[in-house]
């Protein structure tokens, strides 16, 4: 949601369900009850991170089944209003929204998957499995994308460079840049923050905006201290 605006203010409000909708979703308290407005809530936080940051965050590929279902739910329900009536409008219109959010959500990381799909796929083998950012979809479309680059880039390049050695392979591989600057906002207070390549640190007071390397706070976005902005 945007700053300031409130679950009820919402036109989707009405058609969203206030009952639990899982109670399947684990945290680190164990298992979480969750309702359609706060998985809305939290893929809109998962969005604007993902958009901004410069590597691939961890997949939400649960969230986004939860809400394609109650997306699916909210179409139901809406068959019984006028079509004639404003609440309908405004009722479709959000719906279009939050379409809008899971599309581009997923297209973004689709396009860091095809643009460092090698640093990518590297990364992901050296992790944990609970620790692994791509979804098996993703991971399966990663490899299939890398494989048929490889055979596309031997069949009309390599094969005439008999110079060029398969082990310089890895010159190849695109990185995002982490040094990049970012803008933040913490979500919690964090206390002694490095923000500087000397270790000058800062103390992050709740709801306090910076911008700053996103190297030095990205594990801070994995702990949901602070979001992108």
């Amino acid at each position: 949601m945007s700053e300031g605006h409130t679950p009820d203010d919402s036109p989707i409000a009405g058609l969203l369900d206030t009952e639990t909708i899982t109670d399947g979703i684990e945290s680190d308290d164990g298992t979480e009850e969750i309702t359609a407005q706060k998985v809305l809530e939290f893929l809109e936080t998962a969005w604007t991170n993902e958009m901004s940051a410069p590597e691939i965050l961890m997949h939400q590929s649960e969230m986004v089944e939860l809400m394609m279902g109650q997306i699916a739910h909210m179409e139901e329900n809406m068959k019984d209003l006028n079509k004639n009536d404003f609440r309908y409008v405004a009722h479709q219109m959000e719906l279009e929204r939050i379409r809008y959010i899971m599309v581009s959500y997923l297209r973004c990381r689709l396009r860091k998957i095809e643009h460092f799909t090698k640093h990518i796929l590297n990364e992901e083998s050296a992790r944990e499995p609970d620790e692994k950012r791509l979804s098996q979809e993703e991971t399966k479309f990663a490899k299939e994308y890398y494989e048929n680059m490889e055979t596309y880039f031997q069949q009309v390049a390599l094969q005439y460079m008999p110079n060029m050695q398969r082990s310089e392979a890895d010159q190849r591989i695109v990185r995002p840049n982490l040094m990049s600057h970012v803008f933040i906002k913490a979500k919690v207070s964090v206390p002694s923050v490095v923000v500087g390549v000397d270790d000058e640190e800062v103390d992050m007071a709740a709801n306090s905006q910076h911008i700053i390397p996103y190297q030095l706070i990205a594990d801070l976005i994995h702990k949901d201290q602070v979001k992108l902005i």
